[in-house]
């Protein structure tokens, strides 16, 4: 029994070192050939990386393209809506102005009448005031003769 369990031991150490051994070692063209394989799913899958790039590459170059037209319209919205407030701001002050000159002459035609009717009446004023001197000077040379009268504008302060 002891010969039997020596050589299971034996066959089974075999049989477990026979990989590290080398016995089933690939070959060096067998390695090569993996390894050639290998580089080719590797570029395989680099080429599908770099298509996936592309395409996204393309997709974002789309996307950039639309978000600029729709910059170039909004920008002639801009420009549109600009030009609208320099036309109404234009119009409004224009209004205004005229506004302004037609109150100014309104207001130099109406007051024309009455700056002339006032320069009439301190003529007539003026006048008066020489009719009344006059009329003083009269009856403050009678006063002279007619005591009444005088005594009347002395009491008018007249005299």
């Amino acid at each position: 029994m002891k010969k039997q369990a020596l050589l299971f031991m034996l066959i089974s150490f075999f049989a477990f070192m026979q990989p590290v051994l080398g016995q089933d070692r690939p070959t060096n063209e067998e390695r090569l050939i993996r390894l050639e394989e290998g580089v080719k799913n590797l570029n395989i899958r680099f080429d599908e990386m770099n298509k996936r790039f592309d395409d996204l590459r393309s997709d974002m170059n789309k996307r950039f393209e639309s978000i600029d037209k729709r910059f170039e319209s909004i920008d002639k919205r801009f420009d549109a809506l600009q030009g609208f407030m320099l036309w109404g701001f234009g119009i409004t002050f224009s209004g205004m102005f005229i506004l302004i000159g037609f109150i100014l002459w309104d207001r130099r035609t109406t007051l024309a009448p009455v700056v002339n009717e006032i320069k009439y009446s301190q003529a007539e004023i003026d006048e008066w005031k020489k009719k009344e001197k006059t009329i003083i000077e009269v009856l403050n040379k009678y006063a002279e003769l007619d005591p009444k009268l005088k005594e009347i504008l002395n009491k008018a302060a007249l005299l």
